[in-house]
């Protein structure tokens, strides 16, 4: 009981996103809704009462003009308010489920690194809660939870008015009814709570064919490989079987009802035999009558298990799983909180060294890095190579704190960088990987994303525009800096691969512009073609001239530029040294490097150096 009344006390304040005035609103208008049979009641009741005065006496038809007329509005009103509080739920819905996409995409930005994204507890944790299928969605359920609690109201107003007559028999009645909805709300909670998750997996298996079809990326291999008709397939199959789920969920909850239905029958059987005799014995009037059975009619409505109450049962495991989002989240936040040595804004560039590292990604086999040693000198550029695996990027995801060591620790001017302040230490990064985000902004917004809100913001995105070669691409747009790069937009353009890799790589510059002091690039220049990556390599270093720039590449005509070359192999390092250093030690560096050469036939050294793998 107490989960029952936290779970429905939780989904009432779900409501406070709309303002507490409009829930109040909201409130009263559900409640005279959930009044108006009651008073319609009364109301045919003395209706009734003028009809056989005026029937016995003789009387004056235009009496009845009167309570006539109050019949006619409330049905009328009753018509109106209902149509209206369709839309009005229908739009509370909405507004609590994007509160609730917020509360979860905060939850899971709250983490400082990024291990949980592989925890597969935590991404369906993360899912549930913004499931959106009709009904069956956390909107749905708060605004329905209110809804649920006027129709009580109603109720007890009905239950008055049977009362008036007789308390007992309004206390039977209202009893039988709400212990036949009790049993009902068990019954489907068995069912329908457990099968949430189930049908919001497979509702996300169709979103993800449905999303792929409609995509131009996911168009072009569709029509290239000529697999559209699986595509659909794949697309109908989970639809169905969301259907398929929810008949097989309702089938588990039908055969039960029996009870409920005879218990139900007997609440409205007893009150309607009672009133009819005292009628017919003269203890009730006719009108009384009216009034009575209308409320009787009334008071069975609470009975049914509306639509807000399969939302109700479906919210509960959604609020489950924002609760232990939100749990983790905390506790994620709470490990780092205490004292900790920020990284100012006017600190010099920093020695960062990678102290016996080992690291094995969550429910990984073997570990990526095992006992790494690296010391990076500030103001160095620092490429970094290896065979494909060998843990490059995973090197560079450590630097950025999306990771922990397994074992080890990388410190930060003397400090373990889990001792830092992740925000204040992560400013001073310009990082950009090779799976780099295209930003549905415009252009100026994907350059200057470090910082929005700087006064120079135009300037300074200039300026890293220039550096990365990026200026003539984005002043060329239709709407130049202001352009949308997405076709998704109302003219919106899309750029090229090697177009994109320029706006990714001055939005790394604009970083070291507004206070980055450690510049990484992933593969910088993979798209770009040999000649463009050359001139290009050497602007970044240029721009990057006294700030710590790390590069991982494999293309040798971007590595032997670098001041100093680490060469990955075996969870370590086991190579180090300048270009000329590393061919001279004839070691993995210099077979590399010969292989790339001899690939494409080049017959001199500077040659092979430009070619790209």
């Amino acid at each position: 009981m107490r989960a029952l009344v936290r779970d429905r006390i939780a989904l009432l304040r779900l409501l406070g996103v709309i303002g507490w005035w409009r829930v109040v609103g909201l409130a009263v208008v559900e409640v005279v809704v959930t009044l108006l049979p009651a008073a319609t009641a009364a109301a045919v009741g003395v209706l009734v009462a003028r009809v056989a005065t005026i029937a016995a006496e003789e009387g004056d038809v235009a009496s009845a003009a009167v309570p006539l007329a109050v019949v006619g509005v409330l049905l009328v009103l009753d018509l109106v308010v209902q149509n209206l509080l369709t839309p009005l739920r229908d739009l509370v819905a909405l507004e609590v489920n994007g509160k609730i996409r917020r509360k979860t995409r905060l939850a899971v930005l709250a983490f400082p690194g990024i291990a949980h994204l592989d925890d597969q507890g935590v991404r369906a944790a993360a899912a549930l809660p913004v499931y959106d299928q009709y009904l069956f969605n956390m909107g749905a359920a708060a605004e329905g939870q209110l809804w649920l609690m006027a129709r009580f109201v109603g109720a007890a107003g009905s239950a008055a008015l049977i009362a008036a007559y007789s308390l007992p028999l309004a206390l039977f009645a209202l009893a039988a009814l709400l212990t036949q909805r009790a049993m009902l709300r068990r019954q489907y909670a068995r069912v329908v709570s457990p099968g949430t998750a189930q049908v919001g997996n497979s509702a996300r298996e169709a979103e993800y064919w449905r999303a792929l079809a409609v995509t131009p990326a996911g168009g072009k291999e569709i029509r290239l490989f000529g697999f559209g008709a699986f595509v659909v397939e794949a697309f109908t199959e989970p639809h169905a079987e969301v259907s398929r789920l929810r008949e097989r969920l309702y089938a588990k909850a039908l055969p039960r009802q029996w009870i409920t239905f005879l218990l139900s029958a007997f609440g409205v059987g007893v009150p309607l035999v009672v009133l009819t005799r005292a009628a017919l014995a003269g203890d009730l009037s006719t009108a009384r009558l009216a009034t009575t059975l209308g409320a009787v009619i009334a008071l069975t409505s609470i009975g049914a298990m509306g639509f807000e109450a399969f939302s109700i049962e479906a919210a509960v495991p959604q609020l489950a799983a924002l609760r232990e989002l939100e749990t983790l989240s905390a506790d994620s936040t709470e490990s780092q909180r205490g004292p900790k040595p920020p990284v100012s804004a006017d600190s010099d560039v920093p020695t960062i060294r990678f102290e016996g590292v080992s690291f094995r990604y969550p429910g990984g086999e073997r570990d990526v890095l095992t006992n790494l040693n690296l010391e990076i000198k500030p103001g160095e550029s620092v490429a970094i190579v290896g065979e494909n695996g060998v843990g490059k990027t995973t090197l560079l995801k450590l630097l950025a704190g999306f990771y922990v060591p397994t074992s080890g620790r990388v410190v930060v001017d003397g400090v373990d960088l889990r001792d830092r302040d992740m925000a204040s230490w992560r400013r001073r990064l310009a990082v950009i990987f090779q799976d780099f985000v295209h930003f549905e902004l415009s252009a100026r917004d994907n350059v200057a994303l470090a910082d929005l809100d700087q006064p120079g913001v135009s300037a300074d995105a200039r300026v890293a525009a220039d550096a990365a070669g990026a200026t003539g691409l984005i002043e060329g747009l239709p709407a130049g800096w202001d352009s949308m790069l997405s076709r998704d937009y109302e003219n919106g353009s899309e750029l090229s691969g090697g177009q994109w890799q320029r706006i990714a790589l001055a939005r790394a510059l604009y970083a070291a512009r507004v206070g980055a002091r450690v510049l990484v690039l992933d593969e910088p220049t993979a798209n770009l073609d040999v000649h463009a990556e050359t001139a290009l390599f050497d602007q970044l270093l240029e721009h990057a001239r006294g700030l710590t720039a790390i590069v991982v590449s494999h293309r040798f005509s971007t590595v032997r530029r670098a001041q100093r070359i680490v060469v990955l192999g075996d969870g370590g390092v086991i190579e180090d040294g300048d270009h000329q250093t590393l061919l001279a030690q004839d070691g993995v560096y210099a077979r590399l490097y010969r292989l790339q050469a001899d690939k494409f036939a080049m017959p001199d050294e500077e040659a092979g150096a430009e070619v790209a793998e």
